[in-house]
């Protein structure tokens, strides 16, 4: 076993998030300490066998992390004013002033936004179970003592190899298993891509490569897993911040659509399955691909439905690589300069877009936690579509309705549920009822798809996004969470 512990000499860790600057950064990333190591081998001399041991640490996986949970911590972000680097003199004129417009006090001052997190005194780890360090071990127990900070210079720390490491709270998963999070992980060559970085330098010095990501779960003993669908309930949301029209639940459709193909344009060879649902040669994907989930305003007592945003979820069968390869063509669709994607949907107007801050205060139908549960009651915001047109003799039955649903739900693997009552409506305030909502046609004769609201009751909560029926991947089938006391035949 190798563990690899440090603490905030200040009580802080000063990080940004890899999209957000002014989101901080929790718990830290295995490649963050990995590149304070070999920051701390570069400033001590270039030691040859501290290098064999990075070499051989970068090889060894994910490692479990040890940090402290949100129930530990205080996030802040502070906003100061500092100037700018050193002002080049771009015009001829008297020394002395080229002089002075390097001084502190004259250069223009610009916004900056220091992203933090109050942790205290307490242990932070890496913790590798089965890596036995063997000639190493020395070597980096020299790294970790030359570690001044992780993160930014004002997280000081000290760091050391400890035998007897905290417990971990967060452990790398397997591609198809639940994740809460990503960190970005080191990996075989990172070293050499990082020396390489620093030694190009001059003014065309560029960042150095990002490292790959990896699924993390939070270590839960004593509570048993809770049953899911195909989604991830780590949704990557988008709030609205502009558009013209009536952006509804009604008009989500062609926004979805819109979506879709934008990300579509932006694809690589890996993400496009991912993302259209097809395989290169047209053929269907095999298995659950990226699902849109319109956000709106609903459930609430003046609730109208008009919608507050999006959300892409991403499936759990997804291997580290294509999930990367699918968040890579989400960030090139954004505009570079307003950070904001425009998605134009015809008659139903547009839709301007921004990536959620994930800001406490905001719109409750932007928090993912609104839409995942878990749950033992979900009802529809918007209709489920059935997978099948009902044989003539199951026409106006229920019952077979209802088995449809159930059945969608013990494909995804959830267990099926105990009560299906069928509504003409939403339970959701603001939903549209289905004769309002636009019709999902049949690809073969252009039939229009049955589309059904429903409340879902299980005997054991269920984790969502609970997305269910033929359009689940096209913003229909999408259910919200009821209280466990509501009574969906009241």
């Amino acid at each position: 076993m190798l563990a690899i512990a440090w603490q905030y000499l200040s009580g802080r860790s000063v990080a940004a998030t890899h999209a957000q600057r002014h989101e901080a950064e929790w718990p830290p990333h295995p490649d963050r300490v990995f590149q304070a190591l070999v920051a701390a081998w570069g400033e001590t001399g270039c030691d040859a066998a501290q290098r064999r041991a990075l070499e051989w640490l970068e090889a060894q996986g994910a490692p479990g992390v040890a940090a402290p949970g949100d129930d530990q911590l205080t996030y802040a972000a502070t906003s100061v004013y500092v100037p700018v680097n050193d002002v080049q003199r771009s015009a001829p004129g008297r020394a002395t002033d080229a002089l002075l417009r390097v001084m502190p006090q004259q250069r223009p001052k610009k916004e900056r936004t220091f992203a933090t997190v109050l942790v205290g005194n307490q242990l932070c780890a890496l913790i590798w179970p089965d890596a036995e360090a063997n000639g190493h071990r020395a070597a980096l127990a020299d790294l970790c003592a030359a570690v001044t900070h992780i993160g930014h210079s004002r997280s000081l720390v000290r760091a050391w190899l400890e035998e007897t490491p905290p417990p971990e709270r967060f452990r790398a998963v397997l591609p198809g298993q639940r994740r809460d999070l990503s960190l970005r992980v080191p990996h075989r060559g990172r070293l050499a891509a990082l020396v390489h970085a620093f030694a190009e330098g001059g003014a065309d010095w560029k960042r150095p490569p990002a490292a790959p990501w990896a699924g993390y779960a939070e270590v839960r003993t004593s509570e048993p897993d809770t049953r899911h669908g195909d989604f991830d309930r780590r949704l990557i949301v988008f709030r609205r911040v502009g558009g013209e029209g009536m952006a509804s639940l009604r008009s989500a459709p062609n926004f979805v659509s819109a979506f879709r193909a934008t990300l579509q344009a932006k694809a690589n060879a890996r993400a496009m399955p991912w993302v259209s649902g097809h395989q290169p040669d047209g053929a269907r994907f095999d298995g659950a691909h990226v699902a849109w989930l319109p956000l709106a305003h609903v459930g609430h007592e003046h609730a109208d439905g008009h919608l507050l945003g999006m959300a892409i979820a991403l499936p759990c069968n997804m291997s580290n690589a294509d999930e990367q390869a699918v968040l890579n063509s989400i960030a090139d669709a954004f505009d570079p300069e307003s950070e904001n994607l425009t998605l134009r949907a015809g008659p139903a107007g547009t839709l301007v877009l921004n990536e959620d801050e994930g800001h406490p205060a905001r719109a409750r139908a932007l928090r993912p936690e609104t839409w995942t549960g878990p749950a033992l009651q979900w009802g529809s915001v918007t209709p489920i579509v059935l997978d099948r047109l009902p044989p003539r003799r199951h026409e106006g039955d229920d019952g077979w309705v209802a088995g449809q649903i159930a059945l969608s739900c013990v494909r995804q693997g959830m267990p099926e549920p105990v009560e299906i009552l069928l509504r003409p409506v939403s339970v959701h305030r603001g939903a549209p009822t289905c004769r309002e909502f636009p019709p999902l046609l049949r690809k073969p004769d252009g039939a229009r798809r049955w589309h059904v609201h429903a409340c879902l009751r299980f005997a054991e909560p269920v984790e969502g996004p609970l997305l269910l029926g033929a359009g689940r991947y096209r913003g229909y089938g999408l259910c919200k969470p009821l209280p466990a006391d509501f009574a969906a035949s009241g």
